[in-house]
């Protein structure tokens, strides 16, 4: 359903890119989790997706497709449909407008992507609400956001971006900000949603415990590059690069202490996790391949495309 192929993205009049060569897939119904720590370029690589990227940021190589139709123009230009992909944002107060009641913003998505009259946009912009699990939707939809909780705001925004039907929903740090017990709800809702819609959804955080609940396959990032991808299980049980390793440890112990605290290095010209890796070597500074580690599990690291990597790694 959606296919993002050598996305690359970089800062106007500076020859450093971003995001380098990203590319993953994700299959109708399927929920691929997008992990990194902070700075790792999840959130630049969705902006890039929906193509809203923010000023001085510019796309420089790549193609996105979803369901087959390529949407990068001859200029680099994203064009897309409300149909085609959505997105769920980080904050969701602040996303959300402070002046506008939560039940006309729904609406006026519908109303302008679909050109329903505007009578019938607002009743289905309270069907949503109801749709996404929130008691009392009529009362609700006359609410502000500031009147609404965390949770209820979540809501709003899940039901804003699902309001089209949109074959691809992007979800970033959806709910990192909520507590333990609505991020559940929000967990049963989505994965509910997904079954009914089959839309393939891009769940981006650094919670490596709500990929493991959530994740059908995740992508591992790293300095904008793509350091591993698998299915979920064989990620996190079996990982391949040192770099989800190093994830990995520092969620379940003490993390290998030649792995240095370093910032990313967009100067490399090879592997940017290669100025913290223990495993580094010569080759490091070319670009790595991302080469076949298991069944639908790849690493781009050069300990698995040089002869060598069999004694490194044992």
């Amino acid at each position: 359903m959606l296919q993002v192929n050598d996305l690359t993205i970089g800062v106007e009049h500076s020859p450093l890119s971003l995001l380098r060569e990203v590319s993953f897939t994700v299959e109708a119904g399927e929920i691929m989790g997008l992990v990194g720590e902070s700075g790792s370029g999840k959130t630049m690589a969705s902006l890039a997706m929906m193509g809203i990227l923010p000023p001085g940021i510019e796309f420089r190589d790549g193609s996105v497709e979803i369901d087959g139709r390529r949407l990068v123009d001859a200029d680099g230009v994203i064009r897309r449909t409300a149909e085609e992909m959505a997105m769920i944002f980080q904050q969701p107060k602040s996303a959300l407008n402070p002046t506008m009641r939560v039940g006309r913003q729904i609406s006026r998505v519908i109303r302008i992507n679909q050109g329903v009259p505007a009578d019938e946009a607002q009743h289905r912009a309270v069907e949503m609400l109801a749709h996404v699990g929130i008691p009392g939707a009529q009362r609700v939809a006359k609410a502000y956001p500031h009147q609404l909780s965390g949770g209820m705001c979540q809501r709003v925004m899940i039901a804003m971006a699902l309001s089209c039907r949109p074959k691809v929903l992007v979800a970033d740090e959806a709910t990192t900000a909520l507590d333990v017990t609505i991020q559940a709800q929000i967990f049963d809702l989505m994965r509910d949603l997904v079954a009914e819609t089959q839309a393939a959804v891009v769940f981006i955080t650094h919670d490596l415990a709500a990929v493991a609940e959530m994740c059908d396959r995740v992508t591992v990032m790293y300095g904008g590059q793509v350091m591993e991808t698998g299915d979920t299980r064989s990620v996190l049980t079996n990982p391949q690069h040192p770099y989800t390793r190093f994830l990995l440890d520092a969620v379940e112990r003490d993390v290998d202490p030649r792995v240095e605290e370093k910032g990313v290095n967009f100067a490399l010209t090879g592997c940017r996790f290669a100025h913290r890796c223990p495993y580094a070597f010569g080759a490091c500074s070319e670009f790595p391949p991302m080469v076949p580690v298991g069944d639908s599990h790849h690493a781009s690291c050069f300990l698995h495309a040089d002869e060598r990597s069999s004694s490194v790694t044992a």
